[in-house]
């Protein structure tokens, strides 16, 4: 109805829909009710970072001025994470429209007397504390904390890009559109016969105030009922600093906080690490092979794990190889030990070029004793801890160790790992704590230390070998995008497994 209304005052209207059979039937619909051809479908998701930069990347190839943005998507109680591993409701209610909006300001600044309107909920007054570790996993049980949530931060977006945007010709209002006749619950979609709630007409005429009425011109920073009535907003929607820091957090998140800083692309001068060297695949070979990994890999539990394995761990004492297991059927994301059972991750092991640098360290003979796929969620980070791939408890020290680390997608210096090299420590490093199943130890590091770490940046398909006298952590992802990444742990034959730590009944292969 927002649409259709804008179609009836003559704008030309783009529907930025997931379903393209949806989508069709509404231009369709648009078209016929208003008499205005200039109405067309673009794909989006808010789900998914990477469909919103496509969006705008689409959008702003069409050259066209933007006069009106309305964020009008969103959703009630699903459950789940969006493709970054952000929680489902809260990512694609104000996740996906905050990056739309940043990356259509130029747009909006270009144009002449241009406006956003929020579509947020009077649910959002509700909201007492925002809990950002939410916002990283999967829905809560109590969803309606993430739907208010999704809807404040809404709310202090209006008023960040009311503040940002007072010396341009943008404004930026937010609106309430009542309890409407729609389907996105139960509730809704019974609401017009139990006598309650408002038409979809009645819902989008906040909209197309803001939108449209000369009494808005100039007006920003205001939130409107269905009936273009001002609401009050609480002290927390009006605290200046937690909106910039939802602000600061929110660049992070999608990548758009970038800082200069210098990367070394040569990593055979330090001491450690080599590389970095590239497989023998293209470019397009290496997107197939990541999105295998994340279609038909990484969600599909190997043939021989099972939660009998688990009890099997338990009663041989292996309790490290238990937990893993049941981190990963709890998870539903089987990272551990694919080489054998995927034909994508055992191709990537038998790679030439791969083998060839394998061999210049260990010899003609080379064992791969585990394999691990790594991916890093944005505003994550895998292991934040320092420490070095050192296992004591799991290999005897009877020959050469190596690591690889084979970037799947692009690792950055916002994605990727850090290492420390040799000649910037002036101490040992004080083991923190250690793991009881490995030996592995996690190290104390001075603050001054770290600020001389050294982030590793790849293109997908390059990869690097490190020993395990590496002194290395993740880092906290702020690169807006998913990185995934194998790393093979791979030894001379002379070398023995003296204890599992595995989710599966595995002995090393020769590669």
């Amino acid at each position: 109805m927002t649409a259709l209304g804008l179609a009836k005052a003559g704008y030309h209207v783009f529907l930025a829909c997931r379903s393209e059979t949806k989508a069709a039937k509404a231009v369709s619909y648009i078209r016929q009710s208003s008499g205005n051809n200039q109405v067309e479908f673009l794909s989006l998701n808010l789900a998914s970072l990477e469909s919103v930069r496509e969006f705008v990347r689409q959008f702003v190839a069409r050259k066209l001025p933007l006069h009106v943005l309305v964020n009008n998507a969103g959703i009630f109680n699903k459950s789940g994470t969006t493709q970054e591993g952000f929680e489902l409701i809260w990512g694609t209610n104000y996740l996906g429209h905050f990056l739309l909006t940043y990356l259509l300001l130029d747009k909006l600044k270009q144009s002449e007397q241009s406006r956003v309107i929020m579509v947020a909920s009077d649910l959002a007054l509700q909201a007492q504390e925002l809990r950002w570790k939410l916002f990283v996993k999967k829905t809560p049980l109590n969803f309606l904390e993430l739907y208010t949530a999704s809807k404040f931060c809404l709310l202090l977006l209006t008023a960040e890009l009311t503040r940002q945007l007072k010396e341009t010709d943008v404004t930026v209002n937010a609106v309430h559109p009542g309890f409407v006749h729609s389907n996105i619950t139960v509730g809704h979609r019974l609401s017009k016969f139990l006598g309650l709630g408002i038409s979809p007409e009645q819902g989008a005429y906040g909209s197309l105030f803001c939108a449209m009425a000369q009494e808005m011109e100039g007006v920003s920073g205001k939130f409107l009922d269905h009936q273009a009535q001002e609401l009050s907003l609480p002290k927390l929607a009006q605290d200046e600093g937690l909106a910039k820091e939802l602000w600061e957090k929110s660049l992070c998140w999608t990548g758009c906080n970038f800082q200069n800083r210098v990367s070394a692309t040569n990593y055979s001068q330090y001491n450690h690490i080599v590389g970095s060297h590239r497989l023998g695949f293209t470019p397009q070979e290496m997107t197939e092979i990541a999105n295998t990994i994340f279609q038909e890999v990484l969600p599909k539990s190997p043939d021989r794990l099972s939660i009998l394995n688990s009890l099997g761990f338990l009663l041989k004492g292996e309790f490290g190889s238990a937990f893993l297991l049941l981190l990963q059927l709890f998870k539903q994301e089987f990272h551990m030990e694919r080489h054998l059972d995927s034909s994508v991750v055992w191709q990537l092991c038998q790679d030439e070029n791969l083998l060839k640098e394998l061999r210049k360290y260990l010899g003609e003979e080379v064992a791969l004793w585990r394999s691990e796929l790594w991916v890093n969620y944005p505003a994550q980070q895998l292991i934040p801890f320092w420490h070095r791939d050192y296992y004591p408890k799991l290999l005897t020290p009877t020959g050469k160790t190596v690591s690889v680390y084979i970037a799947l997608t692009e690792v950055t210096e916002f994605n990727g790992f850090e290492f420390i090299d040799d000649e910037a420590m002036t101490q040992d490093l004080v083991p923190k704590i250690t793991d009881p199943f490995s030996g592995n130890s996690f190290l104390e590091v001075p603050e001054e230390l770290e600020e001389k770490a050294i982030r590793v940046v790849l293109q997908p398909g390059e990869f690097l070998l490190f020993t395990d006298d590496l002194v290395h952590r993740s880092v906290c992802n702020t690169s807006g995008k998913v990185r995934l990444s194998l790393t093979l742990r791979v030894t001379q034959p002379s070398v023995k497994i003296l204890r599992r730590y595995s989710p599966k009944f595995q002995k090393p292969v020769l590669l």
